[in-house]
């Protein structure tokens, strides 16, 4: 087996599952393309399968990719951690920029076994916790966490510079006459059809660059040492028939495998290798040029192989491991539960049309951020402790920044959990979010006497939710003024939010839409 070319082939592959991965995004747009798989990503963690199936008390089967994942890892071992989790592409490219390769990696084997068995434990309380109706594995699943990070922090970012390169030089008319082309091509195909920006963002950003920043640790440390669905894998893979096979009589124990080994999966002396580490990335191939080093299937090599190929380094983890993420997850429970600040004003969170129930929409939503990228108003957006730590990096509509258009259905289509609702365009357009209330003290025409009819123009309800009454108002100046004045009729109110966004009172709007119902006028 030539090792280059096979390690050329794995990355070739994981660089096309990356692309992949972005075009999904890039295409979770409006229109979205007609049988598009823009929530398979989600889909493909057993782990969020499980922690969602928990905490929703009922069997998920839209999580059934991550089920054959498992079955895969069981014959094939971590294949997917090393070839296809777009998380792991990205901590590949990060760790050539923190370049922990030059350090000594045989001082840091042994340590980095003793932390591997904290993957373990967090796999364990985010499960412990899905039991107890509360679904923090959306925080923290790669695949979630990677879909959430490109969403709402790396695809705005590069959004807005490649407009700002484009739109600068369109303003030099050789160089705009050759960009401009390109720059459209990008807008139809690449780009936000309007700028793109989400509150939060800042979070999901330190989140991100502090998972990254832990490759200066040791390569892959977020793979190794923290991730649940790579301990879910690691488990799975126990039984794997296809491993690394050591030579033992072309071994001549150099440990440049060792060294190489990416999640120091290989034994000290070089021959014995852990399954539940493995992820296949073939560095060891490269790196041994003895010819002792192959990948297959046990049956096929054993007889082959000098050394026994079930040799391996046992999971790092044991019964008290499991008993202190126990213990934790026991601990974590009222952290999330109990917030005073978000039951204070609980009524300023407004869901996405088709959200179930509170309770039942926290237990299902996964937190990935994909109906935040496909509303075509950018009106969703990821809380952070707006609705408590059980919520963290929900999605809740923002009307100020964008409404939620009447006629749209985008974001229940693309929700790969089911936490919201799939409706039909009719059923959508008389979906309650949230009732519209005016503040007299900012409005234009109850505040100073001038009218101003902009809500009840843009409000889309046939009935109209809001409508105006004309009446005779003693001004400032003690004159009689006629003045529209507008009001809210709750019972046809959507809370599409329309009213708040297109409101001409600078700063807070003087009509803002809540989610429980209060009296229309304040």
């Amino acid at each position: 087996m030539n090792s280059p070319r096979w390690s050329t082939v794995r990355a070739a592959v994981q660089c096309a599952a990356w692309v992949a991965f972005i075009a999904l995004l890039i295409a979770t747009r409006d229109p979205l393309p007609a049988g598009g798989a823009s929530d398979i990503v989600p889909q493909m963690s057993v782990h969020l399968g499980i922690a969602a199936s928990f905490s929703a008390r009922t069997v998920l089967s839209a999580f059934l990719p991550g089920a054959i994942i498992v079955l895969a890892t069981a014959v094939f071992g971590r294949l997917f951690c090393g070839w296809l989790c777009p998380l792991g592409a990205t901590l590949d490219v990060s760790d050539r920029l923190w370049n922990p390769a030059k350090r000594n990696r045989l001082k840091n084997a042994e340590k980095s076994i003793s932390l591997k068995r904290y993957k373990y434990i967090l796999a364990a309380v985010s499960l412990l916790l899905a039991l107890s109706g509360i679904q923090a594995a959306g925080i923290i699943d790669p695949l979630s966490l990677a879909t959430r990070s490109y969403i709402t922090v790396l695809y705005p970012f590069a959004d807005y510079i490649v407009k700002g390169v484009f739109t600068i030089a369109g303003g030099f008319p050789l160089i705009g006459a050759i960009t401009e082309p390109v720059f459209s091509f990008l807008k139809d195909s690449v780009l936000d059809y309007n700028p793109v920006l989400f509150a939060n963002h800042l979070w999901v950003l330190l989140f991100f660059i502090l998972l990254l920043s832990l490759s200066s640790l040791m390569r892959r440390f977020w793979c190794q040492s923290l991730c649940p669905l790579g301990a879910i894998l690691a488990l799975s893979s126990r039984i794997s028939f296809f491993r690394r096979i050591v030579d033992t009589e072309k071994c001549t124990r150099c440990l440049r495998c060792v060294k190489a080994c990416r999640m120091n999966a290989i034994s000290d002396d070089g021959t014995g290798t852990s399954p539940v580490e493995c992820i296949q990335c073939l560095e060891c191939l490269d790196s041994c040029e003895y010819g002792a080093i192959r990948f297959g299937f046990i049956r096929a090599f054993k007889k082959k192989a000098g050394g026994d190929p079930r040799k391996s380094v046992r999971p790092g983890f044991s019964r008290r491991d499991v008993l202190a993420g126990a213990i934790t997850a026991l601990t974590l429970v009222p952290a999330f539960r109990l917030n005073a600040a978000y039951r204070a004003d609980s009524s300023a969170v407004i869901r996405p049309p088709g959200a179930l129930p509170e309770s039942e929409f926290l237990s299902l939503c996964v937190r990935c951020g994909e109906c935040m990228k496909v509303c075509p108003t950018n009106g969703l957006h990821p809380t952070f402790v707006e609705s408590g730590i059980e919520g963290m990096f929900t999605p809740r509509l923002i009307p100020r920044i964008g409404w939620c258009e009447k006629n749209c259905n985008l974001c229940m289509q693309v929700c790969p959990s089911g936490a919201l609702r799939p409706l039909e365009v009719p059923q959508k357009e008389t979906a309650v979010i949230g009732t519209a209330v005016i503040t007299r003290d900012l409005c234009i025409p109850w505040a100073e006497h001038r009218n101003c009819i902009v809500c009840e123009e843009v409000c889309p309800t046939a009935m109209k939710s809001i409508r105006l009454k004309e009446e005779t108002i003693i001004d400032k100046t003690g004159r009689p003024v006629k003045v529209k004045l507008p009001f809210v009729l709750e019972t046809v109110c959507i809370g599409c939010g329309i009213c708040e966004n297109k409101c001409p009172v600078h700063g807070s709007a003087a009509i803002r839409v809540r989610t429980r119902k209060t009296p229309a006028n304040i």
